[in-house]
């Protein structure tokens, strides 16, 4: 399976703890954060990945080429608009050539075999598209979904009910659904495509995962570090 990466956002918020320090090569446990999320997509047997930086971030290819010869990369550079237009663009590039894939936020630290069990779980349903769920609340603003006993997606965000269960920045997609994707106007957000998506009645898949962590603050790092040297060791 091919994976892609979005690592094109501003990461404002840890940059005022780490100046001059693009987010994706942000130090967490000794390791820059991007090369704990491709750890993760390789362990599920990922050996091609598209990565999405933004024009700051020209430091970002060198450094997970230099530490991960074994993956074939495929090295984007696009100052997107938006979360939507990140995805649209990844999703995009990898359905040329395969009829399913995965993609990551660079922010999203997920235990290795909850990747490989998330993968193995959307084939299983033969879904559409993908979500990682989980109890485990720590964004700021959480997209809360509702899952149906048969394992898919029934509503996200404002529309979610139980709000038991939020998104973890892991996807799912196949050719089919990418070829629902429309122009990168037509969302602001990637969490008001997926929204539309469920609400359109298409088969996406909601598999839980154990805790998952969401990086987006200087005081998410010490916390990040814990889960990685501690938790995904178990």
């Amino acid at each position: 399976m091919k994976a892609g990466i979005i690592a094109a956002g501003e990461g404002s918020r840890l940059a005022k703890s780490h100046a001059g320090t693009v987010k994706p090569l942000i130090p967490v446990a000794g390791r820059p954060l991007a090369h704990w999320i491709v750890d993760g997509l390789r362990a599920a047997g990922a050996t091609s990945m598209t990565v999405l930086t933004n024009s700051r971030g020209a430091a970002v290819p060198p450094s997970l080429a230099t530490a991960f010869p074994d993956i074939a990369f495929d090295f984007v550079t696009a100052d997107t608009a938006s979360s939507f237009e990140s995805f649209r663009l990844v999703s995009l590039r990898l359905a040329k050539d395969e009829e399913e894939f995965v993609i990551s936020t660079v922010d999203a630290l997920i235990r290795p075999e909850d990747v490989l069990r998330f993968i193995s779980e959307c084939r299983a349903t033969t879904a559409e598209a993908g979500l990682a769920l989980t109890e485990h609340v720590d964004d700021e603003k959480p997209l809360w979904a509702d899952r149906g006993e048969d394992g898919l997606v029934t509503a996200l965000g404002d529309a979610a009910k139980t709000k038991r269960f939020v998104t973890s920045g892991l996807y799912y997609m196949t050719r089919k659904a990418a070829g629902l994707l429309p122009e990168a106007s037509a969302h602001g957000r990637l969490r008001d495509f997926l929204g539309a998506l469920v609400a359109a009645d298409t088969r996406v898949a909601g598999v839980i995962l154990t805790k998952t962590l969401d990086i987006d603050r200087p005081e998410d790092l010490g916390a990040a570090e814990s889960f990685l040297t501690t938790e995904t060791k178990r």
